[in-house]
């Protein structure tokens, strides 16, 4: 009868072992850890059974863990595929324990010297990478930063503050010498009108990098008013009759629509910057005689001022409006650059073109 009692009071012991462990939604170690005279008093009854039943549950206690595992294993290794950063992980003795696909993927980090004590940059296919280090459990951690976005902004904002500064004191003396030759435009013969109106287009281009270079740094917002397209075409015309260049170049206007809310003194000068853009490719080009078309249409949602030429073709269309970065031989860098602010800025986006007939756009919503 003793014995009896003994092993229901053992059975329900076990059961409630069972409910509580099954329960759970976290194992922890601890749950697998049974106290000695649990153990010793189950032995004790030479019930065959309950050791089975003991042993079939810390089997099943341990196929979970195991499963808890591998998911552990394959949600950190999703979390370290997702994050920007490349991560190498190496054992003590250098050998390699772990990388993601941005670390097998970025050639040359396994070939830099990774023995520095935190951080480093180190430049790598022509980017810059912030490698950071770290020590857990004897393993060593590396992970890199592409940060050449950021060193190009720090570049750019340095840059920006000195082209400012240059810009702001050689206006004073550009102005005044503008002044002069209007003044001697009209004291001169004809014969040496001609050198005055190359000195008078010569300091219109330098007004126009000042004016460039001062927007550019301070930033541009639209002030958007009503407008028609026959202004713009006035005021480019006027700047192929000002500036300097030395091909013939047929210019057509095709205009098909002519209502539009911009900036006019933002909006003109984008049009400008292309203008002279289409200009200086074809003075650089093996053409002999420059085409430009100038087209302005509807198209759908968007306002859209598109100019073809015949020039020199983009080289390197990735980096074409990055700032203070140029491949003409009279650009300064900035022109497109600015444009496209002044798109953005008009919630537009400025385009180019180099396959099946070289164009710039600018795209304005309507």
């Amino acid at each position: 009868m003793r014995k009896s009692h003994r092993k229901i009071k053992n059975t329900k012991k076990q059961q409630t072992y069972k409910q509580q462990n099954l329960t759970k939604n976290t194992i922890l170690l601890e749950d697998l850890e049974y106290k000695n005279e649990n153990i010793q008093n189950t032995l004790e009854l030479g019930d065959t059974q309950s050791l089975l039943n003991l042993l079939h549950e810390l089997i099943l206690q341990s196929y979970k863990i195991e499963k808890e595992f591998k998911d552990f294993k394959v949600l950190i290794e999703s979390v370290l595929e997702m994050i920007p950063q490349a991560v190498i992980v190496f054992n003590e003795n250098g050998s390699l324990f772990y990388q993601n696909k941005k670390a097998s993927h970025l050639k040359g980090l396994l070939d830099i010297d990774l023995n520095f004590i935190l951080e480093t940059e180190v430049k790598i296919d022509n980017n810059v990478y912030l490698i950071q280090s770290s020590k857990v459990s004897h393993k060593q951690i590396i992970t890199a930063t592409n940060i050449t976005e950021q060193k190009r902004q720090e570049r750019l904002a340095s840059m920006g503050q000195v082209s400012a500064h240059l810009a702001h004191e050689i206006r004073n003396p550009i102005g005044s010498l503008s002044l002069l030759a209007g003044v001697l435009s009209k004291r001169v013969d004809e014969k040496s009108m001609e050198i005055v109106d190359e000195m008078k287009k010569s300091i219109w281009r330098v007004e126009r990098i000042i004016k460039s270079t001062l927007l550019f740094s301070k930033g541009v917002q639209a002030n958007k008013q009503q407008h028609i397209f026959e202004e713009f075409k006035q005021s480019m015309e006027q700047v192929i009759s000002e500036y300097g260049y030395t091909k013939e170049i047929n210019i057509k206007f095709e205009i098909e629509y002519n209502d539009l809310c911009v900036d006019f003194s933002l909006y003109e000068i984008a049009l400008h910057n292309m203008l002279c853009n289409a200009i200086d490719a074809i003075e650089e080009g093996e053409c002999d005689i420059g085409e430009i078309r100038i087209c302005f249409f509807r198209d759908i949602d968007f306002i859209v001022c598109r100019i073809y030429d015949n020039g020199k073709d983009i080289e390197d269309i990735n980096s074409l409006f990055e700032a203070f970065k140029t491949t003409k031989l009279k650009g300064h860098g900035l022109g497109l650059a600015l444009s496209q602010q002044i798109a953005l800025a008009h919630g537009g986006e400025l385009y180019a073109n180099n396959n099946g007939g070289k164009f710039f756009e600018i795209r304005i919503p309507i």
